[in-house]
C-alpha cells in the first residue's frame, strides 16, 4: 500500500503492558507518515473498536494476560474478521517455533521486543508495503541465512530448553508447564491441554518462575538462550 505524510499509515497497537504502549506510541507519532489510530490493552476493547475506525496495520502482542485468547487463537481471529488488515507480532517469546505459528496463523511480521526500536520502524514498513518481515536475529535462527544450519539450531535450542527443565527444584507438573511456555503457548493453552483450570496452571507457572529466579516470559526465554550449549 501506498501512504504520504499527507495520508499517513494507520497504525493499532494492542499490548497489556502500559509502558510498552506508551513507548511505542510516542515513538510511532515521531514518524512524520505514521498515524497511531488506537492503543488497547485487551483484545476485547480493540474488536469493539476495529469495526467503527479504519486501521491499516495492526502492532500486536502475542501473550496476552491469562484472560485473553491465546496469540494463535487472537491472530486468526484478527485475519478472518479483517482480511485486509496487516499484522505485526511484537513478542518477547522471540523463539523460532512461535514465529512460525504466528505467521503459519496469517500474521505478516514478527519482531521481538528485545530487539531495537529502528528495527520496529523497518518492521512496520515493510509490512506495510505488502512484505513479510521477521528480525536478522530471528531470521538468522530459523535458517534463512542460508549459511546457518536448521538442524544444528534446532539442536542447540532443545539443549538449553532441557538443562533448564532439569533443574531439580522443579517439580515434574511444574516442568511441564514451564515446557508448554517455552514452546510459546499461553496459560489458557495450558489449561486446556491438561484439562486444568487456569488458576491451577497460572499457579504452578509462577512457582516455577520463583524456583528459576524469573518474574516474566521474557526473562525464562533469555535464561533458557544462555543456558543454550550447556
Amino acid at each position: 500500500m501506498k501512504w504520504s505524510v499527507m495520508s499517513p499509515l494507520r497504525i493499532a497497537v494492542l499490548d497489556d503492558h502500559s509502558l510498552i504502549q506508551l513507548a511505542l506510541q510516542l515513538r510511532l507519532s515521531r514518524e512524520a507518515d505514521f498515524k497511531v489510530v488506537g492503543v488497547y490493552s485487551n483484545s476485547r476493547d480493540m474488536f469493539a473498536e476495529l469495526d467503527s475506525i479504519e486501521v491499516d496495520l495492526l502492532i500486536l502482542d502475542y501473550v496476552l494476560g491469562d484472560n485473553e485468547l491465546d496469540g494463535l487463537n487472537l491472530v486468526r481471529m484478527v485475519r478472518r474478521r479483517f482480511p485486509e488488515l496487516y499484522i505485526l507480532i511484537s513478542s518477547s517469546a522471540e523463539k523460532p517455533s512461535v514465529v512460525n505459528l504466528t505467521l503459519n496463523a496469517g500474521a505478516n511480521g514478527f519482531i521481538g521486543k528485545s530487539e531495537d526500536v529502528e528495527l520496529l520502524l523497518e518492521a512496520v514498513r515493510k509490512v506495510a508495503a505488502g512484505k513479510s518481515y521477521i528480525s536478522p536475529m530471528l531470521a538468522y535462527e530459523l535458517d534463512r541465512d542460508l549459511s546457518v544450519n536448521r538442524a544444528g539450531v534446532e539442536i542447540v535450542e532443545a539443549q538449553g530448553a532441557e538443562v533448564l527443565l532439569k533443574d531439580p527444584a522443579l517439580s515434574p507438573k511444574e516442568q511441564e508447564v514451564l515446557r508448554c511456555c517455552l514452546d510459546g503457548m499461553s496459560v489458557s493453552q495450558i489449561a486446556r491441554k491438561f484439562s486444568k483450570s487456569m488458576k491451577t496452571i497460572s499457579g504452578q507457572k509462577q512457582s516455577a518462575f520463583r524456583k528459576l529466579g524469573v518474574r516474566t516470559d521474557a526473562e525464562l526465554f533469555k535464561l533458557e538462550q544462555s543456558l543454550k550449549g550447556f
